[in-house]
This record gives C-alpha cells, structure tokens and sequence, in this order.
C-alpha cells in the first residue's frame, strides 16, 4: 500500500486514545508521511513536546480524517492501536505505544520520585473502584509516599499528596513518569504509565484487556473471574458491576509488590 505524503487526523476524544494513535501516527511518520493531528487545545503542548516531528493543532482541515466519529458506534473488538490503524488502512503490525519525557522538560515533580502514584478517576461506573476501596489503600502502604492524581476531588482519600484538580496535561505526564509504580482503572493514565513502561497494576470491570494492554507491556491487571466477564460493552448486571467491585485492596496491595519486581523495559 503506497502511503499518504500528509495525513491529518483528528482525535479529540479520550487522552488515552491519543496515546494509543501515536504508534500508529510514528508508523506513518517513519515510512515518509507529514502528520497533523487535530486534538484537545489542552493536549497539544504535551504533544508537541513528545512529538516534535508532528504538526498539532485544534485546526481541522478539509482532509481531516475524523477518527473520533469513525469510531463513535464501535463496540470493543481488537486492540485499539489496532483498530486506529486499520480505519487509516494500516494492514502492518504496529508496536505498543512508547513515550519517554524530554529532557528539557519540566522537573516540578521530581519530590515525588519513587512514589506509589494512584489514579481512582475513570469515565463510567464499570470502570469505577469504590470509594471505600480507595480509602482503604493507604493503610496498606504505610512506609510507602501515596500520590493520588485526577480531575475530580469528589471525595476523601486518605494519602500523603492528592493532586486531583491540580494538574495541567503536561504535569499528569511528568507525575507518572516518577512513579515506583502506578494503580490505576482502565483509564488514560493506564496508557500514560503503560507506554513509560511504568510497572503498573491495572484495575479492570468488563472490557477485555487485550483490546487495551500488550503482553511487552509491564502491567499487572487485576480482572474478575466472573462467569459475564469480559462482557465489552454488553453488560448484563444492570448497572451493579459485581466485576470490578469483587477486586479488593488487599488484591492491589498483593499486585504492587508482585510489580514492584517487575523488569523495566527500555523506551526509545
């Protein structure tokens, strides 16, 4: 398949996804393509920093090619990257995707190095742990410094810093790229720390975690064994998600040490 000279693309819809385009967008990049993407205005200095290489902007073009729509009515079915891939006609094996911090990047974080970095936010309640599950997780790293990051401070969490409501995009990276380990939900952080090869514990309601992680990827995730799980999407328990609340802390506490002996990979 002869590739574009140019190709601009837009996604807007979930920081995660975006971290998930990039392999697919340094495929393009590296087999001669100009790339512009079109994504959140507050993304695009992180972005750019990551990607120098890249046009980004909230500019969309006449031949924008609109992945947030293409991929609107799509129930879970591959790995997202590949996914992305195929809807630009990609037929080749793209790698998992890897950031490494530049290094003149900001350093306002660097207090935090060797922090368990925890990220209890997700976008629905299948992907939620319960706040008293939270809550219960400091307890149970006592001697360890437990930093808790997100947009919403709609509750309580017992910690040592809560950085939720504090961070600009660019700051979220730099906290989790001086992580020990990160705890997160199937969230955009998962993918932030997953693609810094972060050892990560991953906690996860109904999607499959194929169609989100990679084996070479140093994540931990901690799934139910339930009989309806993965159900991607067709959930059956009407809105209970027995799924994700039968993981209990005493699973994480167990999964954090098991990753804190996980080999990090290198990043390029």
């Amino acid at each position: 398949m002869k590739l574009p000279k140019s190709i601009s693309v837009k996604r807007c819809h979930g920081l995660g996804n975006v971290v998930l385009l990039l392999p697919v967008l340094d495929h393009l990049f590296a087999s001669g393509s100009k790339i512009h993407l079109v994504t959140n205005e507050k993304w695009i200095k992180t972005f750019s920093a990551l990607r120098p290489n890249f046009e980004i902007t909230s500019t969309i073009k006449p031949e924008t090619i609109d992945l947030d729509e293409m991929t609107s009515q799509i129930l879970p079915n591959q790995h997202r990257t590949d996914e992305l891939a195929h809807l630009l006609g990609l037929n080749s094996s793209i790698a998992s995707p890897r950031i490494s911090m530049p290094l003149d990047y900001s350093k306002s974080f660097v207090y935090l190095r060797g922090s368990i970095v925890f990220a209890p936010e997700a976008t629905h309640p299948s992907r939620q742990w319960p706040t008293g599950y939270c809550c219960q997780l400091k307890g149970l790293f006592p001697e360890d410094k437990l930093v808790i990051i997100g947009i919403r401070k709609d509750s309580s969490i017992p910690c040592d810093v809560d950085l939720r409501g504090q961070l600009e995009t660019e700051d979220l990276f730099e906290v989790v790229s001086v992580a020990k380990t990160v705890i997160t939900m199937d969230s955009a952080v998962l993918h932030i720390a997953a693609s810094m090869r972060k050892p990560t514990v991953a906690i996860f309601g109904g999607i499959d975690i194929k169609y989100r992680i990679r084996d070479d990827q140093p994540v931990i995730v901690l799934q139910s064994n339930m009989i309806c799980c993965p159900c991607n999407k067709k959930e059956t328990c009407e809105g209970r998600y027995d799924c994700i609340k039968s993981i209990k802390p005493v699973h994480v506490f167990q999964a954090v040490r098991q990753a804190e002996h996980v080999e990090k990979l290198e990043v390029f």
